[in-house]
């Protein structure tokens, strides 16, 4: 999914820097009607309701494989809505706010609390049938650019967003870090981060 996501990205940044209207199409139309796991019905494909608050909670594709990818995906899923609304078009409404919903779903999980999980099947690795606990409670830099369009642009209920993003944030220091202070590996530059000054709006 991370691979289709990170792809979608680059082929929105390419259509807006050369100011390529097929492309930036192209990117909007696989958004919404792609056949891979980067497309939205794909990616957060099963929606929960929570049951003390009827909050719509989107299980992401990626979350019984482990939560690193699936919290890598949340970035990943901002960065193409923040192209597009930068754009005028507004993918963070898209389906109700299907990617609010995955990100209250993700990070929910990754602040301690328990979530539900549908069974999910996947060719390559069979029928995942719980949320897989791996890397669950990992900080990344991905909740802050969520976090601001959907409550300070948008006025939403996004309380397990707020409660990652604070503990994200906290563990930096006060400002969410960006690429390298994550991990020395691949993992700690998966996000562009610094949301904190990009983003934040209150």
């Amino acid at each position: 999914m991370q691979w289709d996501l990170c792809n979608l990205a680059s082929v929105y940044a390419i259509g807006v820097l050369s100011d390529n209207q097929t492309m930036m199409n192209e990117a909007i139309d696989y958004f919404k009607n792609g056949g891979g796991m980067g497309a939205i019905e794909n990616a957060l494909w099963f929606v929960h309701k929570e049951g003390n608050t009827g909050k719509p909670l989107a299980q992401c594709q990626e979350s019984g494989r482990d939560q690193g990818h699936t919290l890598m995906d949340m970035g990943l899923l901002g960065v193409v809505a923040q192209q597009g609304y930068n754009q005028g078009e507004d993918l963070f409404a898209y389906l109700d706010n299907r990617i609010l919903a995955g990100a209250e779903y993700t990070f929910k999980y990754n602040t301690g609390h328990d979530i539900p999980f549908e069974p999910y099947y996947n060719s390559r690795h069979g029928t995942h049938t719980v949320i897989d606990p791996r890397q669950r409670g990992q900080e990344r830099p991905v909740a802050e650019l969520l976090y601001a369009h959907y409550t300070s642009v948008k006025g939403l209920d996004a309380s397990w967003t707020a409660e990652y993003r604070d503990k994200v944030v906290d563990a930096a220091g006060g400002a969410e870090g960006g690429g390298g202070d994550y991990g020395p590996n691949s993992g700690g530059y998966d996000q562009l981060g610094f949301g904190t000054i990009l983003f934040r709006r209150n």
